[in-house]
């Protein structure tokens, strides 16, 4: 039996098939190119075509994890585990800031589709890694009635996988980002905004050492505020350009060249 979660995700992912059909028979596609992914003629404009054909096949991955979980039922995990009564559901959960990074990722794409190709790129890695962490967190939280529990179950899931991919990620994520930041700025600029990002770094870090007893959700707010911060900053340098960069001595040489002629 399909679960509701495969409907809906296999929906979207034949709604993204038909927009890259409908993309590539708009755009000077064969007839047999769009139907067939390329095999049996053109396909139109492969950037546009490529792009919904990969939404298609990551949507329908998602609706498979759907069915494969069963939309993380209770009584399906109760016939599975020999139970005779379902795990009680957890009702009431936290608050999530997939939204918000979902909502930074799209904002990435537009406007990576205007200024830059890399910023476009930066924006569908950031929107496939939420949905698959919004994805995850949803089912986790319903796996039993207890909180701990759940918690344990998605870290024994996923940490192996998203500690090192999120870590590398991140990293060239915020390195691209800092790049924007100091080519947009003057050289005494680059200077100065390089300093004060070192030292607030520095003096979160020993503030936070210094309170073991912080909560973790303290910890992870200041940690989102930052992220935020510097992507905005590097989204909206990247829109305004780099700074112009004089070569010194190519015009003294070049003179000197002319006089010879």
């Amino acid at each position: 039996m399909l679960t509701t979660g495969f409907k809906l995700w296999f929906g979207f992912a034949v709604a993204a098939m038909m927009a890259a059909v409908f993309a590539g028979y708009t755009s000077g596609a064969t007839e047999t190119g769009p139907v067939s992914i390329g095999w049996k003629g053109g396909v139109g404009n492969h950037v546009s075509y490529t792009i919904l054909i990969f939404a298609a096949g990551v949507l329908a991955m998602f609706g498979l994890i759907a069915a494969a979980f069963r939309d993380a039922d209770a009584e399906a995990q109760a016939e599975v585990l020999g139970l005779a009564e379902a795990p009680a559901g957890q009702v009431a959960v936290g608050n999530s800031l997939w939204p918000v990074f979902g909502a930074l990722g799209v904002g990435a794409v537009g406007v990576g589709l205007v200024v830059n190709s890399a910023i476009f790129v930066l924006g569908l890695v950031i929107v496939a890694a939420v949905g698959v962490e919004w994805t995850m967190t949803n089912w986790s939280e319903r796996v039993s009635g207890d909180p701990e529990v759940n918690a344990e179950a998605r870290e024994n899931l996923m940490r192996p996988i998203e500690i090192p991919i999120l870590g590398t990620v991140g990293v060239a994520v915020l390195v691209l980002a800092v790049s924007r930041v100091l080519l947009a700025s003057s050289v005494t600029g680059a200077v100065w905004v390089a300093t004060v990002v070192g030292l607030v770094i520095f003096g979160l870090a020993i503030l936070i050492s210094q309170r073991p007893e912080m909560p973790r959700s303290t910890v992870r707010g200041i940690l989102f505020a930052g992220i935020t911060a510097i992507l905005i900053l590097g989204i909206v340098t990247a829109v305004s350009g780099e700074r112009e960069f004089h070569h010194k001595g190519g015009g003294a040489h070049h003179d000197e060249a002319e006089a010879d002629h």
